[in-house]
């Protein structure tokens, strides 16, 4: 039995026939068999005298582990947020206590509400980390990266708004539109997400 991986992150399992060999339990796969929740083992070829291969779609493997890589990042970019938090909390105790910090930011609720925002990102990133090892699921880069690009572009308007409180915030506006973009990253990348989730659950039930 051989076992290697595909391009996409995809297990193969691969059966060959040997010659002489008593034919041992059969598993029989009608379309796909679900390991664990959001895991599926999936025939892709049987035909007479050709290896019977089989996918294991939802995992990957590097070093034992069955989590994807690009879900690894979700730490990271949480890690990051928090960071980012933390420094701007000290800022916020600046603006209080210092006027030169107080002319670096004029605006102390923008900069209050970027703190905010990078510390709820950070919570989201390394909770739907902790739900998506749970239920051993492993999302596609575009929703991984998604996630991480709104997460750490959304707080950034409300830091350049207490830098430059009377920043033009039209839509129209090119705040507006880097504002927009960095939404619809973020609704995709949570969303993707979230209903990955919702599906392993309701396949657990």
């Amino acid at each position: 039995m051989q076992l290697f991986i595909l391009h996409g992150s995809r297990l193969q399992l691969r059966l060959p026939e040997r010659q002489g060999e008593e034919p041992g339990p059969r598993l029989r796969v009608r379309g796909q068999l679900q390991l664990w929740p959001g895991v599926f083992l999936q025939e892709v070829v049987s035909a007479d005298r050709t290896p019977r291969t089989l996918l294991v779609r939802g995992v990957s493997s590097n070093k034992g582990s069955l989590m994807l890589n690009y879900s690894n990042l979700l730490v990271v970019a949480g890690s990051l947020c928090m960071t980012i938090a933390l420094v701007l909390a000290w800022c916020l105790v600046g603006v209080r206590s210092s006027s030169f910090m107080k002319l670096i930011f004029p605006s102390y609720q923008y900069l209050l509400k970027a703190h905010i925002d990078y510390l709820m990102m950070s919570g989201f990133l390394i909770a739907f980390f902790l739900v998506l090892a749970h239920f051993r699921l492993s999302m596609p880069p575009l929703i991984v990266l998604s996630m991480i690009s709104g997460s750490l572009m959304n707080p950034v308007g409300f830091l350049v708004l207490a830098v430059r409180p009377k920043t033009n915030q039209h839509p129209a506006s090119p705040f507006g539109v880097i504002m927009a973009c960095s939404f619809t990253l973020t609704t995709v990348g949570y969303a993707g997400a979230a209903w990955s989730i919702a599906r392993a659950a309701a396949l657990a039930l």
